[in-house]
């Protein structure tokens, strides 16, 4: 199996949790547990840290703004979420 498909097959049998940093960091995006949670689903990996272990999944959330979230699978099985974000195109940040 894939990673993604091990780490979304995790996910969809419930065995997965937000960091405190994680949920704090969705909250001021905009994006709950729910969000992250079709965001993996739907996602793919974009880049990968080997030596840590840790996945960029991308995706979509529920209200189909793109989502980032940083993982790792934990040894007990479960994937536990680092940090979400809204993925916005590069350049699209505000300069004021």
């Amino acid at each position: 199996m894939s990673r993604i498909g091990q780490i979304q097959a995790l996910v969809r049998n419930g065995l997965f949790y937000l960091t405190e940093h994680a949920d704090d960091e969705a909250g001021i995006d905009g994006f709950d547990i729910y969000d992250v949670e079709h965001g993996i689903l739907n996602g793919r990996i974009r880049r990968t840290w080997p030596k840590e272990g840790k996945y960029e999944v991308v995706g979509i959330s529920l209200d189909r703004r793109p989502i980032g979230i940083v993982c790792r699978i934990t040894k007990t099985g479960k994937v536990r979420v680092i940090t979400v974000y809204e993925d916005k195109p590069k350049g699209s940040e505000r300069r004021d």
